[in-house]
């Protein structure tokens, strides 16, 4: 049975090294290709159901389900409405949290894990876990209270049998390095060379490094800014041209086509799906 509904009219909410609370919705069906998780990412769907696509494995995700994102992974994802339309929550913790918790229960995560699923059924632990967690989203909650929520939420999990997907890697990799960087404010104009200096790294040592992990700078800002724009055209009433031009576009024309060659959608077309929005969309951080 799945859990009370979130009033719809909740801002999306994050708050600083925790954790994100984000809200989706849809009255059409919406297919998005290879979805980006940089960071371990559970779903909730409310209403409707979503068809995803992850490593060779596919699910279904229901309000009967939590979907599990590992960091870094990516998914083709459809959201299918019901007669009342398609409903999700989001929640998004900071590596900070998800590398705090590993340390304390190292030995728990070690312990055999069962096969990989992006959807995990909603145990009765899980549920209540889970509301727990959600009585936070937007209230003036102390961090240390939340982090000992979702502390809760990642123990039973892991005690469920969820441990894969809890992992997290022995060493960054120099590409998550730059990605969590640049994940920080995607529409900044960051330049190769400032953040090689931030990782106290010559330019040409980065280029070099990255290159062996099969990646290049370029293409880590576009992933990281064109996941902020999916976020922001689906979470809020943004007008599309402001929405590039916070994700660092100066040309909304260009934005558009880096969009639809990333994602398999227009913006224009994705907006399209969104119910009426109701009240003024934004995202609100708390203050630690």
């Amino acid at each position: 049975m799945a859990f009370p509904l979130t009033p719809t009219d909740l801002p999306a909410w994050h708050m600083p090294d925790v954790a994100s609370w984000l809200g989706f919705r849809a009255a059409r069906t919406q297919q998005m290709r290879a979805v980006e998780f940089p960071r371990l990412t559970l779903v909730q769907v409310v209403q409707g159901s979503k068809r995803v696509s992850l490593g060779g494995h596919r699910a279904l995700a229901s309000p009967h389900t939590l979907l599990l994102a590992p960091p870094g992974s990516r998914m083709d994802v459809e959201n299918l409405p019901s007669a009342s339309g398609f409903r999700s929550e989001c929640l998004v913790l900071a590596p900070a949290l998800v590398e705090g918790f590993a340390r304390r229960h190292a030995a728990l995560l070690d312990g055999p894990a069962s096969v990989p699923t992006p959807c995990v059924p909603l145990s009765p632990g899980l549920q209540q876990a889970w509301r727990h967690c959600l009585a936070c989203w937007g209230q003036p909650v102390d961090p240390r209270v939340f982090s000992h929520r979702l502390e809760e939420l990642l123990l039973v999990l892991a005690l469920d049998g969820h441990r894969a997907a809890l992992r997290p890697p022995a060493t960054l990799t120099v590409s998550e390095q730059v990605r969590r960087l640049l994940l920080n404010q995607p529409g900044a104009p960051w330049l190769a060379d400032a953040v090689a200096l931030r990782l106290h790294r010559s330019p040409a040592t980065l280029r070099r490094q990255l290159a062996r992990e099969g990646q290049a700078f370029n293409q880590l800002l576009r992933d990281c800014r064109l996941g902020q724009a999916l976020m922001l055209l689906q979470t809020t009433a943004q007008p599309i041209a402001q929405i590039a031009g916070v994700c660092g576009y100066t040309c909304p024309s260009r934005f558009a086509l880096a969009f639809r060659q990333r994602y398999g959608v227009s913006p224009s077309s994705l907006r399209a799906t969104l119910p009426p929005a109701r009240g003024d969309w934004h995202v609100k951080t708390q203050e630690a």
